[in-house]
């Protein structure tokens, strides 16, 4: 019988791989908690409306105004009056909203909004007791009173009559939120019965749209990150493609069906759908596949930083593959767009079925395992010709057994195998500069010696596989290497070093190469990363269109 990875075993968990969207404002309030200032990171700025904004707390001299904010449920009302207390060039001081729906009464006798009207002008006195009427700008936003309909006509009358006399003593902006224009237009009746000058004489209400359309892919990638502990859409297997799909078909609905809200929930949907296809097919899967490709040469880790990801908080995730930097290298490449389509590669980088890292060994540890170990793995290179200077020039120390598993301990594939975070950034100089520089002259032969078939390439990925063993051995860690075997459950797959965690088989593949570019680091991993996605394909029938 077929074992299923426990990851897959309950879709109703949430895990780690699960997405969360946030569909109303109530929702981001409870994830982020009291620390407004985070939604700085988050807001997408809506210029057309600011400016109306603006344009209003411009001319707020010696008396306020009342400003309604007319929009439907969902088009992101209450994120836009948040974003305003972020935004420099927005000349409000202070926002202070009003809960109407937790307003206390003092006696049996008061109604909702008398005391409403107490708390605006509480508010008022406050700020003002501490700050220049003239200059310093206070917005009180009125939250969960989007209509009267519950209130006495005179009761209405009356708070309308007394908030007209403190705009007139207070030069506050006052914000209040509608949903239903009829209930805008009743609320605007009521008031202009007591004064017009309660408005602004051309922005009485802000008719709020929410974001541009345009905007929409933006503001679904940004809270993706936001809300996922920093991963992509592509993560989740969302592509661009995907985003500006669903948003081209907001362009064939009326204005008034433009809501994020339920643009977020068509993203969420589409996970839900998509992500139910791949658990399909992952449970013929018995151990998921994650797939590292390893770089050698000097200069390696400051190239591998530009395509992979580091995220030493998150262990799981350091060193993934980043999509939008390979993608760079697939769309100007006619063969690499036709065997790379958008969801294609987001399933390669990040799905259930593969995962794929991209990292660096330091070029003295490769040299220092294969110089310690070359007698193991039947290397044909005699001792005294790596330790000659005029040949490999390898020191003396780094034949040593000892020697050279300490130099493994320490470099990110051991710490990544270990579960070991490791510190993200380039590594300091000194010792580190001059192990490279040591090793160069052996790599460069090594590299040589592979090029000219010389020595096949197995002999030295066998003295890193054994060099790997030893220093796992007396481990708390139950790794399993070996070298040049075939992939237990793809076809035609023998990955350099196959390690096996009991919860899933990763593939070393390493690459010997004195190419320093970047492309040629993506053109590798691509052309690697191709074999196996055919071979998912052959394997466990994975349905075209989920690869296109």
């Amino acid at each position: 019988m077929t074992e299923v990875h426990p990851e897959f075993s309950n879709k109703n968990e949430r895990s780690e791989n699960d997405l969360f969207l946030p569909f109303t404002y109530e929702e981001i309030l409870k994830k982020i908690g009291k620390d407004k200032s985070r939604l700085v990171d988050l807001i997408v700025p809506v210029t057309q409306f600011e400016k109306q904004i603006i344009q209003v707390v411009l001319d707020i001299e010696n008396a306020g105004y009342l400003l309604f904010l007319y929009g439907v449920s969902g088009v992101g009302k209450s994120t836009f009056i948040s974003s305003l207390k972020f935004q420099k060039h927005i000349p409000i001081q202070s926002i202070v909203s009003i809960d109407a729906s937790e307003l206390d009464y003092e006696n049996k006798s008061d109604i909702k909004l008398k005391q409403l009207l107490k708390q605006i002008k509480k508010e008022a006195r406050d700020f003002f007791s501490e700050n220049n009427q003239s200059n310093d700008k206070l917005c009180i936003v009125i939250d969960y009173l989007e209509n009267l309909n519950d209130e006495d006509n005179n009761n209405v009358k009356a708070f309308f009559r007394d908030l007209n006399g403190l705009l007139r003593k207070y030069p506050i902006l006052i914000i209040w939120p509608v949903t239903v224009r009829e209930d805008l237009e009743n609320m605007q009746e009521f008031a202009k019965s007591f004064s017009s000058t309660m408005f602004h004489r051309i922005r009485p209400a802000i008719n709020f749209t929410g974001p541009p359309l345009d905007e929409y892919p933006n503001i679904a990638k940004k809270t993706i990150m936001f809300f996922n502990e920093g991963k992509s859409c592509y993560e989740f297997q969302l592509t661009d493609n995907d985003l500006e799909n669903l948003k081209k078909g907001y362009e064939k609905k009326a204005q008034e069906k433009h809501l994020i809200r339920d643009y977020l929930k068509d993203i969420r949907s589409l996970w839900e759908e998509r992500t139910d296809y791949i658990s399909g097919i992952v449970k013929n899967v018995p151990k998921p596949t994650e797939v590292w490709f390893i770089f050698f040469y000097p200069e390696a880790e400051d190239i591998v930083a530009r395509f992979a990801k580091q995220t030493p908080d998150i262990i799981n995730e350091m060193w993934n593959a980043d999509y939008k930097s390979l993608f760079v290298y697939i769309s100007d490449n006619n063969q690499r767009k036709a065997d790379w389509k958008p969801q294609r590669l987001t399933l390669a980088l990040s799905s259930r079925m593969l995962t794929t890292k991209i990292m660096y060994l330091p070029t003295n540890a490769l040299v220092s395992c294969i110089a310690a170990y070359a007698k193991d793995a039947e290397i044909p290179i005699p001792k005294e010709d790596l330790l000659n200077r005029d040949k490999y020039n390898i020191l003396q120390h780094w034949c040593i057994k000892s020697n050279a598993k300490k130099t493994l301990s320490t470099t990110p594939l051991y710490l990544q195998l270990s579960g070991v975070s490791i510190t993200g950034g380039k590594r300091k100089s000194g010792r580190v500069e001059k192990g490279l520089k040591n090793a160069t002259p052996a790599f460069e032969k090594i590299n040589k010696d592979i090029s000219d078939k010389k020595i096949s390439d197995q002999k030295f990925n066998k003295a890193v596989c054994l060099a790997l063993q030893d220093v796992f051995n007396n481990s708390e860690h139950n790794l399993d290497f070996v070298a040049e075997k075939p992939h237990p459950h793809l076809t035609n797959i023998r990955p350099d070093i196959l390690v096996d965690t009991n919860d899933k088989l990763v593939c070393l593949e390493f690459c010997y190469t004195n190419n320093k570019t970047p492309g040629n680091m993506a053109d590798y991993v691509l052309r690697k990363l191709n074999q196996y996605m055919k071979q998912l394909k052959d394997n466990f029938e994975i349905p075209k269109d989920l690869l296109s």
